[in-house]
């Protein structure tokens, strides 16, 4: 069984969790996922099944889009809802107006350096930041920089009730770090209290498929739900090689591209409608 199945992660399911089920269900042991979700977070979580796998490390580069819910004046050790409240200032968010928050959220478009939450399985020293956190040791977190590609309001009804808003960002955005530092603009404090991923590497959440029912098919139905692995590169600059070529590349041959002309982007190499590898760098990376 080879190729990619488009889930629709339900909430309360670490994305690990995920991977083992459909290990359980498909008899598959080579199985991974891309773009991880928070347990409460839902929506398209790409997972990759057999030779699939070695694409996951250049399916995550491509900008992903989420739904997220945020409540205003509400702040919490988490940025999110499922944490511990740390201020409740709810009451005072009446003159917040929905000008304000677009004008704040527009200043978050373009390139941006963003702290991720302390509740992050980022890593520091070696040591994820969520268990310097249970421990409750402080630790300097570094800011990175990341890219806000659009974001806009989709629903506002009043400052009081949780407001949604679109963002489409690049790999290693914190969404919910945006409703914090978003609050902290404001000066009412605010937090995430839903995520939904829309799309990601190609995939969208309209054709992805629910937990419940990969639960109620056989290993068969599920292997022709299975997306070819193209799939997963379409994001990524196309090279067609001829058959000379795709056979000297498939051996190592570099004067598989002497006749090419390559840019330093990561590239999927084609043969025949067929994809046989990936270069980065005008390097082979990976040979299919």
């Amino acid at each position: 069984m080879n190729g990619i199945l488009n889930l629709n992660k339900p909430a309360g399911y670490t994305s690990f969790d995920c991977v083992a089920v459909l290990r359980k269900l498909t008899g598959e042991k080579k199985i991974g996922h891309t773009g991880t979700l928070d347990p409460q977070a839902t929506g398209v979580l790409p997972v990759c099944i057999g030779k699939a796998t070695r694409l996951l490390e250049f399916m995550d580069s491509a900008p992903k889009t989420y739904v997220c819910g945020c409540t205003l004046g509400l702040e919490t050790d988490t940025q999110d809802i499922w944490g511990s409240v740390l201020y409740d200032r709810r009451p005072e968010t009446a003159s917040v107006t929905r000008e304000n928050v677009e004008k704040a959220l527009r200043s978050f478009e373009g390139e941006i350096e963003q702290k991720p939450p302390v509740f992050s399985a980022i890593k520091v020293n070696g040591k994820k930041l969520y268990e310097y956190a249970r421990e409750g040791r402080d630790v300097e977190i570094p800011v990175r920089k990341v890219t806000i590609h659009s974001i806009r309001i989709l629903d506002w009804n009043g400052p009081e009730e949780p407001f949604t808003f679109e963002v489409v960002c690049s790999r290693g955005t914190y969404v919910r770090s945006i409703c914090h530092d978003l609050g902290q603009m404001l000066g009412c404090g605010a937090c995430m209290s839903s995520l939904v991923r829309t799309q990601t590497c190609g995939y969208s959440i309209e054709n992805a498929v629910s937990m419940d029912d990969l639960k109620q098919m056989t290993a068969e139905q599920i292997e022709a739900l299975l997306d070819p692995s193209e799939t997963a590169v379409s994001h990524l600059q196309r090279l067609d090689l001829s058959e000379d070529q795709a056979r000297l590349f498939c051996n190592g041959n570099p004067v598989w591209s002497q006749d090419l002309t390559l840019t330093d982007e990561i590239q999927a190499v084609f043969f025949d409608k067929q994809l046989i590898g990936i270069i980065r760098n005008k390097a082979i990376a990976k040979v299919l």
